[in-house]
């Protein structure tokens, strides 16, 4: 039996699969794009569930034969023909693996970056809180907002029970990286939710780890091309950028100092840049829409008469950035005033990412 025969006897399934908002299309070639860990093989292992099993071929590019022993586009097509299959996939695609796309009458890629490839692409993220509820099974908001801050939003850890997180981002953190990424992704958890850039990261690095500028440069631009991490704008121009990880568990999971508020914080980054809105970092304030002149500030434990206090100390400045509206984010608190034609509403994240979700998206 050849390595191809072999792949077409044993394509996986998914154990357990929880639906997810991407609409993929019926037919066609296409690509799903995502950093590591975001559920793209469980996405497509869903899509291929509804085909014929004797239509499709699942190729892991990661399979450990291919270390050893490589495969040829005209083998492939030679197999598709003699076998009838009209559906190729390619997973944990990288490039160079193969010289020309397979000749079946659809092809799909799933890959952490966008392939050479001139395919229809679409980006997979991590859970957003209405997918999250999809696994969650509690009834009670604030019950479900306490496990995803336990959780995160990768699925394979959100769908796990409590007493095995660790073990699952322990996993993740072993098994996804190679040395050296590891090393760079304990270095960005120390600056989860900070203002860095890549020549601190390296210096820093480096008095733990024997590790090259280059490398370090080369390899933070490729995680954010992944989406591994996020690099927020300023309004303000200032040295370095705030950095974020893709999720805000396994930061808390490396760097067990993190405090609540940074993982507050970055959860409510994390739900914006999910819903591909464009926002910018503004030191003091928060995060500003600019088509919109609306602030989104995380205050997790604030108060009315604090927030209201605050507000009147920061008023000449969300004037001068002509802001209309002050989306206040909290953990359970909800209140609304208005200060000089600025209207400040709060409430709890549950409610924000839900209720504010069709608004973010049509924006």
């Amino acid at each position: 039996m050849n390595i191809l025969d072999s792949l077409y006897l044993s394509a996986p399934a998914n154990s357990k699969f929880f639906a997810r908002k991407l609409q993929l299309p019926s037919s066609g070639s296409f690509e799903i794009n995502g950093a590591r860990g975001v559920g793209k093989t469980s996405l497509i292992l869903d899509y291929i569930s509804q085909l014929k099993e004797e239509e499709y071929l699942y190729i892991d590019c990661q399979e450990p034969i291919f270390a050893l022993e490589d495969i040829d586009y005209l083998e492939i097509d030679e197999f598709i023909i003699e076998n009838g299959i009209k559906t190729v996939i390619l997973d944990h695609y990288f490039e160079g693996f193969i010289q020309s796309l397979p000749r079946a009458k659809q092809i799909i890629i799933l890959s952490r970056v966008k392939s050479e490839f001139d395919l229809t692409s679409y980006t997979l993220y991590p859970l957003d809180y209405e997918e999250f509820l999809g696994f969650d099974k509690s009834s009670i908001p604030s019950s479900s907002f306490n496990r995803l801050l336990k959780h995160g939003t990768l699925p394979s850890i959100a769908n796990t029970s409590n007493q095995n997180i660790k073990l699952e981002l322990k996993s993740l953190f072993f098994e996804r990286f190679d040395t050296n990424e590891s090393r760079l992704i304990l270095i960005l958890a120390r600056f989860h939710g900070k203002r860095v850039t890549p020549y601190k990261l390296y210096t820093y690095a480096k008095e733990y780890f024997k590790i090259s500028k280059d490398w370090v440069y080369k390899r933070y631009q490729q995680f954010i091309k992944e989406g591994l991490i996020i690099e927020l704008e300023d309004i303000e121009k200032r040295s370095g950028k705030r950095v974020y990880m893709y999720d805000f568990v396994l930061p808390k999971y490396l760097n067990p100092l993190q405090s609540f508020p940074t993982t507050f914080d970055s959860l409510v980054v994390l739900a914006l840049y999910k819903h591909q809105i464009e926002f910018l970092n503004s030191d003091g304030l928060g995060y500003i829409l600019p088509k919109q002149n609306i602030i989104i500030t995380p205050a997790p434990f604030e108060s009315e008469e604090q927030f209201w206090k605050k507000a009147h100390k920061l008023i000449s400045r969300y004037q001068r950035k002509s802001i209309k509206r002050v989306n206040i984010v909290t953990v359970s608190s909800s209140y609304t005033f208005t200060i000089a034609n600025i209207v400040f509403e709060a409430m709890p994240f549950f409610e924000w990412s839900i209720l504010n979700e069709e608004d973010l998206s049509a924006i």
